[in-house]
């Protein structure tokens, strides 16, 4: 199922693309037209990074129980047991029943990427939602002068009924996706995951500032926060010492 919402997603970009392409590219400012290939460009970045980079999960291989007794009470305390994963469970990792996997810092599986949304991944996720909502305000107003314009243009005309279904699918998804990005700004703001606000558990970020929570996922260069690129993540906030050999990226 996850694969099969992914694949709609992918068609309404190349929907939204391709009527740019054939239609709306010849009858929009230069300026506009350059900031939707921008926009768009970032957009389907963030989607492929979102889909194919992986939290931090659990390694696959059987975890010895006996192995616990020999850690200090600290690791102890951080490696919990998952039954379903036959694995111990560190502080702060979630298991995901879509995944049958434990993830950590788990935000929530995400059915229009196929994948969860983690430490490791989560700011291209949320880039993904920003450029996403940019690209479809974008297309949305290159589309509005052209079909309510007195006299539009015979080849628009020819392609009304298309340019009119686009115009709504981006108004509509970049409504959603909008309101869903102020969301998530307000959880970091919070100091919650998605499962601690639906959960109604106390978040693990509370108390901390919303720069802070924002450098924990998208790193400490804040000059990348708006960049598909690697975030520089801070090690010291990531897997306990002893945990970290049961975790891969």
């Amino acid at each position: 199922m996850g694969k099969l919402i992914a694949g709609v997603a992918v068609a309404l970009m190349v929907l939204k693309s391709s009527t740019w392409l054939a239609v709306v590219r010849f009858h929009a400012p230069l300026a506009m037209n350059v900031t939707f290939v921008v926009f768009t460009v970032l957009m389907v970045w963030c989607y492929v990074l979102a889909m194919h980079v992986q939290p931090l999960s659990q390694r696959p291989p059987h975890f010895d129980r006996s192995s616990a007794g020999d850690m200090d009470d600290e690791a102890a305390d951080a490696t919990r047991y998952c039954e379903r994963c036959d694995q111990p469970k560190p502080l702060r990792v979630h298991h995901c029943s879509q995944c049958q996997r434990c993830v950590f810092r788990m935000d929530h599986h995400c059915p229009w990427t196929s994948n969860c949304v983690g430490w490791n991944n989560k700011k291209y996720f949320l880039l993904f939602l920003l450029y996403t909502t940019l690209s479809c305000a974008v297309f949305a107003a290159m589309e509005t002068s052209i079909l309510w314009e007195d006299n539009p243009p015979p080849d628009a005309e020819s392609f009304r009924p298309l340019l009119q279904c686009t115009w709504t699918l981006a108004v509509i998804v970049g409504s959603v996706l909008a309101g869903y990005f102020l969301f998530h700004m307000w959880l970091l703001y919070r100091g919650k995951t998605t499962l601690e606000y639906l959960t109604n558990k106390k978040g693990e970020l509370e108390g901390y500032s919303f720069v802070h929570n924002v450098t924990l996922f998208c790193g400490h260069n804040r000059w990348a926060w708006l960049l598909p690129v690697p975030p520089q993540l801070d090690a010291s906030m990531g897997p306990h010492r002893e945990a970290n050999q049961l975790m891969t990226a």
